[in-house]
């Protein structure tokens, strides 16, 4: 049986009522090989360039910017090229709007955690654990599903909460930022304040 929206997509293992066997050892080997390998790769080589890149100081944030640019765009082409990918607008927006709304909520708890009494923690490590704790990367997340579901036909349609969510964080972290960066500072002016001896 065959999904072709969400919904079905959504529903799917409810109707089909079977099972299949994983296999786990060929997905962690290449799990290791696609993220643990290159992450190691890169710490070893940064040990005998740290030098060299400090005094050539390179744009990091416009390096990074351009990185997940080409990332989300080359998925975008990959995902909505594929011919077995047949999603309709509705579900489309709809699975837009469910994803901001559980990014929303995701960032409220951590909020809401993150600033209690009991808590411990300032202003600035809020801040952090808000846009921290609910991100979720395309750098990451689409090369596991890649190896997860190899094979499977309806990969792209799996794909696409991810696509949509990476981008929705980008756009929602700018928007709140000045909301959020105001805060910060005049709950760090009152610490600052309730700190200094009388």
């Amino acid at each position: 049986m065959a999904c072709h929206s969400i919904q079905e997509f959504l529903f799917c293992p409810l109707q089909l009522g079977s099972s299949s066997s994983v296999p786990f050892t060929s997905i962690f080997s290449q799990l290791f090989m696609t993220v643990v390998v290159p992450l190691i790769a890169g710490q070893i080589i940064r040990r005998f360039i740290k030098d060299w890149l400090e005094r050539k100081k390179p744009p990091y944030g416009a390096i990074s910017s351009c990185v997940l640019l080409m990332i989300i765009y080359t998925t975008f082409c990959d995902t909505f090229s594929n011919p077995h990918i047949d999603l309709d607008k509705f579900s489309l927006i709809i699975v837009v709007f469910i994803i901001f709304f559980i990014q929303l909520s995701f960032m409220l708890l951590t909020f809401v955690f993150s600033t209690g009494k009991q808590s411990g923690f300032t202003p600035a490590d809020t801040v952090a654990i808000m846009f921290c704790a609910t991100h979720k990367s395309l750098t990451l997340g689409i090369p596991m599903l890649k190896i997860v579901f190899e094979g499977y036909e309806h990969l792209s349609l799996i794909s696409v909460p991810l696509l949509i969510y990476h981008p929705a964080q980008i756009l929602l972290g700018s928007v709140l930022v000045p909301t959020i960066k105001s805060w910060m500072v005049k709950k760090q002016k009152a610490l600052t304040l309730k700190l200094q001896p009388v």
